[in-house]
C-alpha cells in the first residue's frame, strides 16, 4: 500500500483521513503533535482539509475531530491535552508523572525531588526522561537510593558513586539550583585518591594520600585559586601522575622492597620499564619523599625533552582549513572548532568555553567580524567565511540531543553547547567529533602555532591567543629553525637520545 504522506510502498499500519500510513510516518505523525491549523490546539495531525488529487502527496496540518474523525482524535483521557498518545488512552507526559510517582514517592512541597520531578514532568523529551527512569546504572538508581536510606542529596554523596553514572543528575541538579555550583574536576580528584588507593596495603596508602594531598593537590587548588581555572587535560595529568606514584608502590610491593629501603639500582630497574609519566610522576613523588626523610636521595633519569611533533605541513593546514571553511556536509560547529584550531592555534579546552559574549559584531549587522579568547582581551579578527559560520552558533541540537529539561534563563550562551541542562561540551566530546571528520586536534594547534610563530612576535601571541610568555618565546624559537630536517625525522621515526639529568635534591 502506498503511503499518503511519504509515497512509498510499505504495509499501512493506520488508515488516517488523510489516507493509509505506514509505520515510520505514523509513528512520526503520533510523538511530534503540532497546531492544528484549524482549531490552533496542540494534537496530532492527520488529515488535510484539501483531497489529494492524482495521487499526490500531502503533509497532514488539521487534527482527528477537525478532520470530522474522532476516532483518531488522541486526546487524553486525564489532562484532555493532545501531546503524544502513550497507552491506556493516557498522553506520554501524565504516564511519565506516574512513573516518577512510582520511582520517587509523592515528595513534600518544597523539597529537592519535588522541584527535579517538576522539572522532569515538564521536560521536552518526556520518553528519554523514562529511559532514564529504567536504565539500571543511571541516576534515577542512584537517586532512589539515597532517597531509600534516607541520605540528604549533597556533592558528597553523589561522589560515592561511579562518575559515569552521576555526572549528568549532578549537572541537573546544579542547574535547578538543588545543589550548589563547584569546580568539579577538582572536586573529584579526591574522590579519585581514594579510588586508587583502594588495593594498597595501609603504609604504602598512607603514603600516596599524604603525597596526592599535602603535595600534588596542594598545588593545583593554589593553580586554581590564582587563575580560577581548572580544566578537563589538568585534571587528567593529575589524575595520571597519581596513578603513576600508586603504581611505582605497588611494583615495590611485588618485590618486597619498603620505600625506606629503596636504592638506586632497584629505582633504575623501576625506570627501565616505567613510561615517560611515569618518571615524571617519580621525581617529583621522590623530591617530597626526600624532604619527609622517607628515601635516600636518588638520581632519575629522564628522557631528552622532545619537540612537538609538526606533522601537518602548510599546505596540508591551508588545505584542511579550506574544507572547514566551504565543506557544507561538516556540522558548523565542527567547522568552526576546526577552523579555530587551524587558523589561530587556539586550546581546544578555550574553544569549548567560548560564549556569544566573546564575539565581536558588526554594528547593524549580525555578522562576526571578531572574536576574544577571554573577557576583555584584544579582538581577534575573523576572516567573512569564519565569521558567517560563527554567526550560526549555537547550532541547533538534534531532538534526541537536546537536555532534558530547559537552562535557566541566564546561562551563558555557549557556542558548542553540551547535552546536559547547562554547561558547554566536553573537551573528549568535541575532540571526538573532529576525529570523526579527519581534524586532528593537536596536530591542527601545532601547524597552527609554528606558522603564527614565524609571522608574530611573542608578545603579540600572548595578548591575542592566551598563550603564556614562556610557550610563546619557545614556539617563536622553534619558528627560527629549519624544521625541514626534523620532519624528515618525524617520519622516519628517530627515537631520542636519552640524557642523565640530576633534578635538585629538596628544591
Amino acid at each position: 500500500m502506498r503511503c499518503a504522506i511519504c509515497g512509498q510502498m510499505r504495509v499501512y499500519s493506520a488508515r488516517w483521513p488523510i489516507g493509509h500510513v505506514c509505520a515510520t510516518c505514523y509513528h512520526r505523525g503520533r510523538s511530534t503533535p503540532r497546531p492544528c491549523a484549524s482549531c490552533s490546539k496542540i494534537r496530532v495531525l492527520v488529515g488535510h482539509p484539501d483531497a489529494p488529487a492524482n495521487d499526490e502527496l500531502l503533509v497532514p496540518t488539521i487534527c482527528g475531530p477537525c478532520s470530522g474523525s474522532y476516532r483518531y482524535s488522541y486526546v487524553c483521557l486525564r489532562c484532555g491535552g493532545g501531546e503524544e498518545p502513550y497507552k491506556n488512552l493516557l498522553c506520554v507526559r501524565c504516564a511519565l508523572g506516574d512513573q516518577l510517582r512510582t520511582a520517587f514517592g509523592d515528595a513534600p512541597p518544597g523539597s529537592p525531588i519535588e522541584t527535579l520531578t517538576t522539572a522532569l514532568r515538564g521536560s521536552r523529551r518526556p520518553r528519554s526522561v523514562m529511559k532514564w527512569l529504567t536504565n539500571p546504572r543511571g541516576g534515577a538508581r542512584v537517586l532512589g537510593e539515597l532517597l531509600d536510606r534516607g541520605t540528604p542529596i549533597s556533592h558528597e554523596a553523589l561522589d560515592t558513586y561511579d562518575e559515569r553514572e552521576v555526572w549528568s543528575l549532578r549537572r541537573t541538579l546544579v542547574e535547578l539550583e538543588i545543589l550548589p555550583e563547584r569546580e568539579d574536576p577538582l572536586a573529584r580528584l579526591d574522590v579519585i585518591v581514594e579510588k586508587i588507593t583502594a588495593d594498597l596495603a595501609p603504609s604504602p596508602r598512607s603514603i600516596v594520600r599524604a603525597y596526592a594531598s599535602w603535595w600534588y593537590l596542594r598545588r593545583a587548588r593554589r593553580r586554581y585559586e590564582e587563575s580560577g581555572r581548572f580544566t578537563y587535560p589538568q585534571f587528567r595529568s593529575a589524575w595520571q601522575r597519581i596513578a603513576a606514584v600508586r603504581a611505582l608502590l605497588k611494583w615495590l610491593e611485588s618485590n618486597a622492597v619498603p620505600l625506606g629501603a629503596l636504592d638506586q639500582p632497584t629505582l633504575d630497574a623501576w625506570l627501565e620499564q616505567a613510561t615517560h609519566t611515569q618518571r615524571a610522576a617519580t621525581g617529583d613523588f621522590l623530591r617530597w619523599a626526600v624532604r619527609r626523610s622517607l628515601v635516600e636521595r636518588l638520581t632519575v633519569t629522564y628522557p631528552e625533552r622532545t619537540e612537538p611533533t609538526i606533522l601537518l605541513s602548510e599546505e596540508r593546514r591551508w588545505a584542511e582549513l579550506r574544507r572547514c571553511l566551504t565543506d557544507t556536509s561538516i556540522p558548523d560547529d565542527v567547522r568552526a572548532a576546526g577552523a579555530l584550531l587551524l587558523l589561530y592555534g587556539i586550546p581546544l579546552q578555550r574553544i569549548i568555553e567560548l560564549t556569544r559574549d566573546h564575539l565581536v559584531i558588526e554594528a547593524g549587522s549580525d555578522i562576526v567580524t571578531a572574536f576574544r579568547t577571554t573577557t576583555g582581551a584584544p579582538a581577534v579578527t575573523v576572516p567573512p567565511r569564519l565569521g558567517r559560520i560563527l554567526t550560526r552558533l549555537p547550532a541547533p541540537i538534534p531532538s534526541g540531543g537536546a537536555p532534558l529539561i530547559d537552562a535557566r534563563a541566564n546561562a551563558p550562551s555557549w557556542l558548542f553547547p553540551g547535552r546536559g541542562t547547562a554547561g558547554h561540551v566536553t573537551f573528549t566530546g568535541l575532540q571526538a567529533r573532529l576525529r570523526t571528520h579527519s581534524l586532528s586536534v593537536r596536530q591542527s594547534r601545532n601547524a597552527a602555532l609554528i606558522g603564527l610563530a614565524a609571522d608574530l612576535p611573542a608578545s603579540v601571541i600572548c595578548d591575542l591567543f592566551g598563550l603564556s610568555v614562556a610557550a610563546a618565546v619557545n614556539w617563536t624559537r622553534r619558528a627560527a629553525r629549519d624544521w625541514t630536517g626534523y620532519m624528515h625525522l618525524v617520519d622516519e621515526r628517530v627515537r631520542p637520545s636519552v640524557s642523565t639529568v640530576r633534578r635538585p635534591n629538596g628544591r
